[in-house]
């Protein structure tokens, strides 16, 4: 099994994860391939509690983000759905108690095998 890491920082926001990406094959270039997104939570802030995080991605730049996951407790989330030869683009958000959403993350990119 090959893992590619691609790790991506995110600026200061305290609402905003660190994401980082692992693309996972078992036979590179014919599949079954996946992208699996971790991240670290982001740092707390006094009367705000995250409760879960959102997964966004987009198979073409300049499009817009899909969410594909939404209220995710914590890292991992693995992407299956995807296909060999293709790139996507991955941003993750906070959400917290009251539904709030944080700013997308610093986009983390996935060529795929």
């Amino acid at each position: 099994m090959r893992k590619i890491r691609l790790y991506v920082l995110v600026g200061a926001f305290s609402l905003l994860p660190t994401v980082i990406v692992i693309i996972t094959s078992r036979h590179p270039g014919t599949g079954p391939h996946s992208v699996t997104l971790t991240w670290h939570a982001p740092q707390a802030l006094r009367g705000i509690t995250v409760v879960g995080y959102n997964i966004y991605r987009r198979a073409a730049e300049g499009t817009s983000f899909i969410k594909i996951a939404d209220k995710v407790s914590g890292a991992p989330y693995e992407d299956r759905l995807v296909s060999s030869g293709r790139k996507y683009f991955y941003v993750v958000t906070s959400v917290d108690e009251v539904g709030r959403e944080s700013r997308f993350s610093q986009e983390a990119t996935a060529d795929i095998p």
